[in-house]
């Protein structure tokens, strides 16, 4: 299994294996109607909502909704009007799809009955993981990503396949207890003031190593990888929907210092904050 980051036109993670490919990208040029071999999962992670044309439906790729897509289904992506997308797109062998799923190599290759489903908290979980895995770069080269990619691929089979072909699938396999659930919310809701694992520790009643522990366990990253993941987030956030200047968001996000911010945005994305603003203005000029 391999991770690309790339700084081309825009920045891509792209992690590849016998599987198939998983992406992280920010996007929002149209893409044309094509199909392939392989199923298909897209999840949006943030910015703008994506319109999308799956056979002769329209869909729109939000949160709360993602898209399944069976082998050779043409659908095609239409272009972001207000700020690009960053998408989690899951291509995936059929053959692999089928022994994951405990599905025979002969039967049908319409596993998903609906193109567009309502995510549900088990998935969502299994996506922001394998999403703060892929990119960042020593856990995306781990084997550990293995298994987080199989708890999704798994999660997907149990609550988006036909029930008539999946009755089977057990539910994924890293069980989250309530003292992790805590975590979660509180580093969410304190991600701006960047708080430690220690801090995090403490606030739901473990030991720093025996949370440590938990969470790797739970999740498949470290506390400090999640937290690295949250703050990304805001601050593609800030840099995609405000026009302040980067000391002011480096300070929004706890960074004592702007060269702090710099690198540490750099190190995540593959190019620094002021040149990934630069790319999401350009791409909002050519969207549509």
């Amino acid at each position: 299994m391999t991770t690309v980051p790339t700084d081309g036109d825009k920045p891509v993670w792209i992690l590849q294996g016998s599987f198939g490919r998983a992406t992280v990208n920010f996007i929002s040029r149209p893409l044309v109607a094509h199909a392939h071999s392989q199923y298909q999962f897209l999840f949006k992670l943030g910015g703008s909502d994506c319109p999308f044309r799956i056979g002769a439906q329209d869909c729109t790729l939000s949160a709360e909704r993602a898209i399944c897509l069976n082998p050779w289904v043409e659908h095609a992506k239409g272009g972001s009007d207000d700020q690009p997308s960053l998408i989690l797109s899951l291509v995936i062998e059929a053959p692999w799809l089928r022994a994951r799923l405990q599905l025979g190599e002969n039967g049908t290759a319409n596993i998903f009955p609906e193109p567009l489903v309502v995510v549900t908290p088990d998935v969502h979980h299994h996506v922001e993981r394998l999403a703060a895995a892929i990119t960042n770069h020593l856990v995306a080269q781990d084997d550990g990503c293995m298994s987080i990619l199989e708890d999704l691929i798994t999660a997907l089979g149990r609550d988006f396949a036909d029930p008539a072909l999946t009755a089977g699938i057990t539910p994924s396999g890293r069980p989250v207890d309530f003292r992790i659930h805590k975590a979660l919310s509180f580093i969410k809701h304190t991600s701006l003031a960047n708080p430690t694992v220690a801090e995090v520790a403490a606030q739901v009643g473990l030991s720093r190593s025996r949370f440590f522990e938990q969470f790797r366990r739970c999740m498949g990253v470290s506390p400090q990888h999640y937290i690295d993941w949250v703050r990304m987030s805001h601050a593609i956030q800030l840099l995609g929907t405000s026009d302040k200047p980067l000391s002011d968001i480096a300070a929004e996000l706890g960074f004592e210092e702007h060269s702090h911010f710099t690198r540490f945005f750099s190190q995540h994305m593959g190019v620094p904050p002021s040149e990934f603003r630069r790319r999401s203005v350009r791409l909002n000029v050519h969207a549509g």
